[in-house]
C-alpha cells in the first residue's frame, strides 16, 4: 500500500504543478502579446486563429526559436502594425519565392557580406519586404524584415488543447484543487488510526 500511495502522490504533484505552470502560461500569452515568455531558450505563443491550418490549427502551442536565415516557406512569430506577436509564413523575400534569405539583426549579414568600405549605414539600408500569408488566408502581409521575432520549431495541436483548458477558471481551479487534496491527504493516517470498535468491545461467548 505504502508504495501505491507514493505513485499516487507523485502523480498527483505532477499534475499540480503542470496545472500552476499552465494556468501562469496561458495568462502571460493573452496578456503580453508583444513580449513571448521563454521556455529553455524557446519563445512561447499560441495560434488565435486558424489562419495557418492544418499546419497550425487554432489554439495550437507553437516553440520559436531567433534562428538565421529565414527564408521563404518559414513559419515565423513577427511584430504586426498593432505591435503585437501574430504567426504567419513568408511567401517571398523581396518579390523572390526561392533561392532568397534574410537575417535579423543586420549585424549579422554585415559580417556575413561585409566588404572594404561598406559602412553600417549601408548595411542597415538593405531592410527588405518580407510577405506573408496564412496558410489558410487569402490575405497577404508584407513587413519590413526587421519585425520578424523568431521562427517556428515546433508545433503542437494536441499540447494546446491541453493548455487552452486553464483558460477556464472553473476547471483550473478543480483540477489544481483535487490535486492538491491528493497530494496532502493522510493516507497514512487513516491506515494507522485506532479502530472504531475494540476487540474486547465485539468479543462475545463461544458457540459450540
Amino acid at each position: 500500500m505504502r508504495a501505491i500511495e507514493i505513485i499516487i502522490r507523485i502523480f498527483a504533484g505532477i499534475v499540480l504543478a503542470v496545472s500552476i505552470a499552465a494556468v501562469a502560461l496561458t495568462a502571460m500569452l493573452k496578456s503580453q502579446r508583444d513580449v513571448l515568455p521563454q521556455i529553455a531558450g524557446h519563445y512561447v505563443t499560441l495560434a488565435e486563429n486558424s489562419d495557418m491550418v492544418p499546419a497550425a490549427p487554432e489554439g495550437a502551442l507553437i516553440l520559436l526559436k531567433e534562428k538565421n536565415p529565414y527564408e521563404p516557406g518559414d513559419i515565423i512569430a513577427y511584430l504586426d502594425d498593432r505591435n503585437k506577436a501574430a504567426v504567419s509564413r513568408i511567401i517571398s523575400i523581396d518579390g523572390k519565392t526561392e533561392g532568397v534569405s534574410v537575417e535579423v539583426p543586420y549585424e549579422e549579414m554585415m559580417n556575413a557580406l561585409g566588404s572594404p568600405g561598406m559602412s553600417m549605414e549601408s548595411v542597415m539600408k538593405y531592410d527588405p519586404d518580407v510577405v506573408l500569408k496564412g496558410d489558410n488566408s487569402d490575405k497577404r502581409v508584407t513587413v519590413a524584415a526587421d519585425r520578424i521575432m523568431a521562427k517556428a520549431v515546433f508545433i503542437s495541436g494536441f499540447i494546446g488543447f491541453l493548455a487552452s483548458m486553464y483558460e477556464h477558471t472553473a476547471w483550473a481551479f478543480l483540477i489544481i484543487a483535487a490535486s492538491a487534496v491528493i497530494c496532502l491527504w493522510p493516507f497514512r493516517h487513516l491506515q494507522n488510526r485506532e479502530p472504531k470498535y475494540k476487540e474486547q468491545d465485539i468479543d462475545g461467548p463461544w458457540i459450540e
